[in-house]
């Protein structure tokens, strides 16, 4: 968690100019908080590549993670054509809810008004999400984000500080680069794409952020690997190193506009679209059954109550949760769980919240709460709800209960590693049903059995504890499996057995299972019957599944589909489970299955020219290699039960009057395959046990295994390990010496790092024009954090500097910081005293989270106000300097920050936030100059369309005490040509500050309140302020263009229009009618006059603005009509630098 006070803030988020002394309130610190619920004991392991950090004895996990990477790291530097100038640092964290706990990113300044040089770090990351491949996956985005960023942005010192001034990309550039290294083609992007031109706004691809912006800019780069070939993508993003455009960059690498490009594009995935359109049918809106809800929702679960009177389903916005059940027959709807939190810049946990039925009335919640899962049981009967944390796993990712809801099997991840797990609805007891590294998923009891049938990578149906196989042999392909829970045995039955993904089985009997499955390319459901071995598909939407239900006493189905780019959940009565339809393969699938054909047609050509002996020799050494790698060596293969083996021999007998074709049999054009029996589960591991089907030709001998005895068969010679086909001595030396470089595990050691540089130009409305220079320095995981800035007037005679360090590793965040101001003040008399003040200020702060939007803060401090009488200029100094007068404080701030609230470009933020502060000086010699303050700030940032926003703001804040302060109110903030009012007093007597030239220490801890334009600084002053501030902000050229701007001037052009309000006092406040501004009390002598003026005590303006960013600043122009005492004044325009509030 992150906390700076409010000058720090002030200048780090929105840059601005004064120091505590001299605040002005339009701009206010708040940011947000990450809540520590444990500490992490890092260690890490190192590679020549890569380090790899982890905590919790997980040292195989780390091991597992920098193996892989090692082994990717040349194929995705070849790929980008870039290689990293220091060792990348990976931070493995055990579950999203334990990354969630992080600090780096936390309030990082997204954007500036002036220059910041961001320095890019080798820091990555990575959450461990409950399975293998979603692992695997993460690893290579972030390490592809980093080096592609990188790239772009980083490097060297000089790329850094170039790419800051003169580069900027389009977000589907950048992330869509990453998202293509890390994970080619997908069905993610196919149906993204798909859906995407279909709504006609491809000509607006450089208007996406976020996901969208990924997921088109990977198509785009698919797109020209698959055209032109991968060598093209370094050639791309190399040549836009140099050029700084990417449309230069490709128009000189391939030849082509990039307006051509784009029709290109479009044409590739369009006809694509096209064919899917013919055999395929797009989702009926009139089955949706959810609301009209935010972008960023997303449903993460669908059930069906066993009486089907009840569909409950989970939403998910950005992390916050909510669980709704919706009564079919009567569509009322009541929320019975919610929890969570909004998360900003970092990963969101989409999987969560789970839930499940356990009868008619009561429904199972799998969620986190302050870092922990909890189980709920709640019971819409009674409305009550029972929860039990399940503190063992650090991933839960689905469950289903038995049928007497005593018993549920869970997906979990324990230690690392996704397997079954048994556990009791009532009881804490579990019981561990697979415990190896493939990872199991999706389980569902059978009915009528003790069975359950689950999906897994697994390439064996023998349940064997093989730990060290290297998660780069696992396979991306999932089968469905049936466990017997009242077996001794160690063999499952394989109920699939193709090269596709299927997942998600819903058993209807136990010959019958439905389940989701890929094969054809789109997430469709399937049929399948362990009786006749015959797959049937039952649906041929258009968009992917999600997630599913189905109700078999209701023929009722529920799924989770997105339809045109927005995810809702759909509803159909009726559904037949006996359909059959047929769908082709998308062009995405038929290419993916003829370059694997193609693959395995080499490895059987290269396996028939190798010798006899040679061919027995690696077999040897596969064997030798499962014997090593299986702990313990597992028993002898038992019989297989009939089932079992249909399914060895499934894909060679699918009855001949069957309409339906496995996805993986059909053919790429012009590709022969009737020479070689491709079977469907053919991508095993090296060394895979002897149940595995193995590729073979045709007519090939039987296996050679059978004929020689290799237990005790020896050669004439020892054998070794050959050279393999398409390896050189070379390639095998370095995945040598990357195996024998991983050394450690280390202790982490925090070692401090610049993270950025800050300048900025500084209008301080009593000392001018001055410069500002800050950096920030942090440890890798940023739980150290050290800020620095100086600010100097351009006359050298003020200055401000200020050092802060912050400590966030644990649950309450503390914060040590001292601050120095100097003021010279000058009268216009060349005969007057000039007086130089300074302000020492020690700050000790500790900040406690409430949640990541809000939090407590209490900070004692320790003041040394001084003032220095410097003479005239008329005389010399040293005759007429009297003694320094120094006087000392000491309190306390303590502060109620609220902030939910959402940059996403510059002066555009949406949500809200507020603080509540009270301070306290206290005077050490001298009880009279005591003082205290108290002020609330509120406000409220609405999205109205697009990036339009309405943004409000309410400030009123008062001090009081022995020595009360003054507020100055009006003006704005770094306002050039700036005028102030010096002249008047208050109701009380107390003159104007800025009018004072005798020694005045006050002047060290006045506020100014600005954002009223139109009207000069100290326009009204006293102790007290109210505030009102209105503004419509419209990014004019954003909201207009259909495609990226390359300018930054009107890509952060905005148009506004305002309205402010305030009004300043001392004594009566101006709701009474005799409020101190129109009415006062004059004393002479023994007599006194009341003097009621009838003036207006508010003060308001109206006005158009201008914003955007101009050399390299974020300048505002505005136009503001003044009114005091309801009289219009001439209009002014105000310059000023800098964003609005």
């Amino acid at each position: 968690m992150k906390y700076r006070s409010v000058t720090l803030a002030a200048i780090l988020l929105l840059s601005g100019v004064a120091f505590e002394g001299l605040a002005q309130k339009a701009n206010e610190a708040f940011g947000k908080n990450r809540i520590q619920y444990r500490q992490f004991n890092w260690q890490y392991l190192s590679g020549e590549n890569f380090d790899v950090y982890y905590y919790d004895n997980r040292r195989d996990v780390a091991t597992e993670a920098l193996e892989f990477l090692e082994g990717e790291f040349d194929r995705i530097t070849d790929i980008i054509g870039y290689p990293p100038y220091f060792k990348t640092k990976v931070f493995v964290y055990n579950s999203l809810t334990d990354l969630r706990q992080s600090n780096v990113g936390l309030n990082r300044t997204v954007f500036t008004i002036g220059g910041e040089t961001e320095f890019i770090k080798p820091y990555v990351e990575v959450a461990h999400l409950g399975n293998i491949q979603d692992f695997k996956e993460e690893l290579l985005y972030r390490i592809s984000d980093l080096l592609v960023n990188e790239m772009m942005f980083g490097g060297t010192l000089k790329d850094i500080f170039q790419s800051s001034l003169l580069l900027n990309l389009p977000e589907w550039f950048v992330d869509g680069a990453s998202y293509y290294v890390a994970k080619g083609w997908t069905t993610e992007m196919d149906d993204f794409i798909r859906q995407f031109l279909q709504t006609r706004r491809s000509r607006k691809l450089g208007k996406l952020t976020g996901t969208e912006a990924a997921l088109a800019g990977q198509s785009m780069w698919n797109f020209i690997a698959e055209k032109y070939g991968k060598s093209y993508i370094q050639n791309i993003l190399n040549y836009t190193r140099l050029t700084r455009n990417e449309e230069k960059s490709i128009n000189l690498t391939l030849g082509i506009s990039f307006k051509q490009l784009m029709a290109e594009w479009e044409n590739f995935y369009s006809s694509m679209g096209a064919s899917v359109e013919k055999s395929y049918v797009s989702l009926n809106t009139t089955t949706k059954l959810t609301p009209r809800h935010n972008k960023t929702t997303r449903f993460t679960t669908v059930k069906l109550s066993p009486d089907g009177r009840y569909l409950a389903y989970a939403e998910n916005d950005r992390g916050r949760f909510i669980v709704k059940v919706l009564e079919i027959g009567t569509n009322k709807e009541k929320v019975i769980l919610s929890g969570g939190s909004k998360v900003v810049n970092q990963r969101v946990d989409y999987q969560q919240p789970l839930i499940s039925w356990a009868d008619d009335h009561t429904l199972g919640v799998i969620g986190l709460k302050q870092g922990q899962y909890v189980f709920w049981l709640y019971d819409l009967s009674t409305r009550s709800k029972i929860p039990r944390e399940m503190d063992r796993f650090s991933n839960v990712r689905s469950f289903d209960f038995s049928s007497n809801g005593r018993l549920v099997v869970l997906s979990a991840d324990f230690e690392g590693q996704n397997d079954l797990f048994l556990v009791s609805s009532r009881r804490d007891r579990v019981r561990r049903l697979t415990n190896d590294v493939y990872d199991d998923l999706d389980p569902s009891f059978v009915p009528g059995t003790n069975s359950i049938v689950f999906s897994s990578n697994r390439t064996t149906d023998t349940l064997i504890n093989a730990k060290k196989i290297p998660i780069a042999q696992l396979t991306d392909n999932f089968n469905l499996f049936v466990f017997d829970l009242d077996t001794t045995t160690t063999v499952l039955s394989r109920i699939t057995n193709t090269v596709s993904k299927d997942f998600a089985p819903l058993a209807m009997d136990s010959d019958n299972i439905i389940y989701l499955s890929d094969q054809r390319g789109i997430i469709n459901l399937f049929r399948y019957n362990r009786k006749t071995s015959i797959y049937s598909q039952l649906t041929n939407f258009s968009s992917s599944i999600k997630d599913y239900d189905l109700n078999f006493q209701t023929s009722s189905l529920a799924v989770i589909a997105t339809n045109d780019l927005k995810e809702n959940i759909f509803y159909t009565t009726g559904f037949d489970v006996d359909r059959q339809v047929f769908t082709p393969a998308t062009r995405r699938t038929e290419l993916q299955q003829a370059r694997t054909i193609q693959e395995r047609r080499r490895q059987t050509q290269e396996n028939r020219s190798m010798s006899i002996k040679d061919l027995l020799n690696q077999r040897l050494r596969g064997g030798a290699e499962d014997t090593a790698r299986t702990e313990p060596e597992p028993a002898p293969q038992p019989e297989l039960p009939p089932a079992a083996q249909d399914t060895v021999t499934r894909s060679f007998e699918v009855p001949a009057d069957s309409t339906v074709v496995p996805a993986d049999s059909v053919p790429a054009p012009g590709i022969a395959i009737d020479s070689v029996a491709v079977r469907p589960d053919t991508l095993a591991v090296t060394g895979a046990p002897a149940d595995t089907v193995v590729v073979v030709e045709e007519k090939a001998e039987p296996a050679n295994e059978g004929i020689v005895n290799t237990d005790d068969y020896q050669f004439e010679e020892e054998p070794v390990r050959e050279t393999q086909p398409g390896q050189t001595f070379l390639t095998r030396f370095a995945k040598a010496r990357e195996r024998s470089r991983i050394t450690g595990p280390f202790p982490y050691e925090s070692k401090f790092s610049a993270d950025n540089l800050i300048t900025s130009i500084v209008i301080d409305p009593l000392r001018g024009l001055g410069i500002l220079i800050e950096t920030q320095m942090n440890d890798m995981m940023e739980n150290y954090r050290f800020f620095g800035g100086i600010m100097t007037t351009i006359d050298l005679r003020n200055s401000d500097a200020y050092a802060e360090f912050q400590y966030l590793p644990a649950f309450i965040d503390f914060s040590a910081r001292l601050d120095r101001r100097a003021i010279m003040r000058r009268p216009r008399s060349s005969e007057a005293s000039i007086y130089n003040y300074s302000l020492h200020k020690l700050e000790f702060g500790a900040s406690m989270p409430l949640s990541d939007r809000a939090r407590i803060s209490v900070k004692p401090l320790f003041e040394i106000a001084r003032s220095v009488n410097l003479g005239s200029d008329n005389l010399p100094q040293s005759n007429l300097r009297e003694k320094p007068i120094n006087n000392y404080y000491g309190g306390v701030r303590a502060e109620l920050v609220y902030d939910n609230s959402i940059a996403s470009g510059m002066n555009i933020i949406e949500g809200t936030r507020g603080k509540i502060a009270f301070v306290h000086h206290q005077g050490m010699n001298n009880e009279d100059l005591s003082f205290s303050q108290a002020y609330i700030d509120i406000r409220h940032y609405q999205k109205i369309y697009k990036e339009i926003v309405f943004a409000v703001r309410g400030f009123g804040g008062t001090f009081f005490g022995r020595s009360p302060k003054l507020y100055l109110m009006g003006g704005m903030d770094n306002w050039f040509f700036n005028e102030s009012r010096e002249e008047g007093t208050t109701s009380e007597g107390e003159p104007n500050p800025l009018g004072v030239y005798r020694e005045n220490q006050d002047i060290l801890f006045m506020e100014y309140a600005t954002g009223l334009r139109g009207f000069d600084y100290a326009t009204l002053f006293g102790n007290s302020v109210m505030m009102f501030n209105a503004e419509l902000r419209v990014p004019i050229a954003r909201a207009l263009a259909g495609g990226p701007i390359s300018s930054n001037f009107f890509r952060n052009m905005q148009l506004t229009a305002f309205y402010d309000m305030g009004t300043c006092w001392s004594g009566e406040a101006p709701f009474d009618s005799q409020n101190s501004v129109s009415y006062k009390v004059v004393r002479g002598g023994p007599f006194q006059a009341q003097l009621k003026n009838f003036l207006n005590p508010w003060l308001y303006s109206y006005g158009v603005g201008f914003r955007s960013v101009m050399l390299g600043y974020y300048l505002k122009f505005d136009l503001a009509w003044p009114v005091e005492n309801f009289k219009v004044g001439e209009p002014r325009l105000m310059a000023t630098i800098g964003f609005d509030f």
